[in-house]
């Protein structure tokens, strides 16, 4: 019979999922925020465009981090 990998730590799954409700939840903040701001200063849709392009900006930022070999080599070390 083939030997089956034992799994160390988390499972990538769930590591993977986390991070893509992360990036969604970002995207999502900033660009309600923009929205928001939008409705205050009448400013439509200028803000709410900054901040999707800053909240895509940000949630890539941190999913290029966490997804990175060298942020993986020190998850395994805990």
């Amino acid at each position: 019979m083939p030997s089956r990998p034992t799994p160390r730590g988390p499972s990538n799954l769930n590591r993977y999922a986390g991070v893509g409700v992360q990036f969604a939840a970002t995207l999502g903040v900033f660009t309600y925020v923009g929205y928001w701001a939008d409705g205050k200063l009448g400013t439509s849709p200028w803000l709410m465009i900054v901040g999707v392009f800053v909240g895509f900006g940000g949630g890539l930022t941190s999913l290029v981090y966490k997804v990175s070999p060298k942020s993986r080599s020190t998850d395994d070390d805990r």
